[in-house]
Formats: C-alpha cells, structure tokens, sequence
C-alpha cells in the first residue's frame, strides 16, 4: 500500500506492470503480468486503470468540440477499491489531462466516464452497468471473459492478473488503443 502513496511508487509499479518501454514483447508480457511484492490484486488493478488511460484515446463528443477535458476513471462503488484508485491517480494527469477518480451513484452518470470498472462483467450489476453505456465512448473494464460490452476485462492466469482486450467494442465505441498495450494483452479479439 505504502507503495501507491507517492508518483515515484505509483510509477515503479506501472513500470513493473506494464513494461511498456522498448523492450522485446515476450519480456513485456512478462514484466506486464509479474507479481508485484505486498501488492494485492486491487491494488495492481487501480494501477492498472490508470495506465490504460495513457494507451486510450478518445475521440471530440461531436463534430467541433474538443475531446473531454478530464479522464473520469469510475467505479461502481465507493468503497476500498475507490479508495485505492483515487490513490493510485491522486495529482496524475494523461497529456495535461487531469484523472478524477467517480464512485457512481447512477446508471446515468456512468455516461459521463472515459473508463468504467464494472467489476464481475458476468454479474446482474455489471450487464446494467455495462448495458448503461452501451454505444457510448466510455472504455468498459470488467473482470472475466470478453463480451460484446467489455474493452477490458482482467483475468487471473498463473497467479496473475492479466488483461484482455476487445478491439471491435473498442471500434464500436470510437475508442483508439494503442498497440503498445494490444501487444502486452494476453488476447486480443478483433470480432
């Protein structure tokens, strides 16, 4: 926990998870999924969230206006995984763009995120959050298989958190991810 207080932690452990500086795939993908020392799953999971807000881009609301001036990262609950991802991203910031951690307390007001962590994807909570932004610009991430409605979805393999990512709900979405992190995703399903 300790190691989330500061940039300098936050950044290691992105680093350790990650990897995404110009090292060999298969020794990214290591590095990307490596147990990270008194960090739990939670914890790696906000780390992660605030990463996938730097691989992300979003497109202009419409035609003439801007792209958003913050990245809203939510979650469904305020609890103490709210707690660690406003951790996480306390003071960060994704090309000037600050990060503002939401616990939602809506269907609604899931519109109005970059990226929504819904939690189990496979759950009746989760289908309504994800059903909520349906056809909206919002990065879903959840936790299980891939769906139709998911970006993002965390696994556990080998006693590690991975990812998966659907490219064509991204597409669908006007969502455009880059491929430093197509390439560090366990799959990637383009269909």
């Amino acid at each position: 926990m300790a190691l989330l207080t500061s940039a300098r932690g936050r950044f290691a452990v992105a680093a350790a998870l990650l990897c995404l500086t110009g090292s060999a795939t298969s020794h990214a993908r290591q590095q990307a999924t490596a147990a990270v020392p008194g960090a739990n799953e939670a914890n790696i999971k906000a780390v992660f969230l605030f990463n996938f807000a730097k691989y992300v881009t979003w497109p202009p609301l419409a035609i003439g206006e801007r792209s958003p001036g913050d990245v809203k990262i939510c979650v469904t609950a305020k609890d103490s995984f709210f707690a660690l991802l406003q951790s996480a991203i306390q003071g960060e910031d994704v090309d000037g763009k600050p990060l503002v951690p939401v616990a939602l307390d809506g269907l609604d007001a899931a519109k109005t995120c970059q990226i929504l962590y819904v939690g189990d994807a496979d759950s009746p909570d989760g289908k309504a959050w994800l059903s909520a932004v349906r056809g909206v610009q919002v990065l879903t991430v959840g936790d299980g298989a891939l769906s139709d409605e998911t970006v993002i979805t965390f696994v556990r393999e080998n006693n590690r958190i991975r990812f998966d990512i659907n490219r064509a709900s991204a597409s669908r979405r006007g969502l455009n991810i880059s491929s430093k992190l197509l390439r560090l995703a366990r799959q990637v399903k383009d269909r």
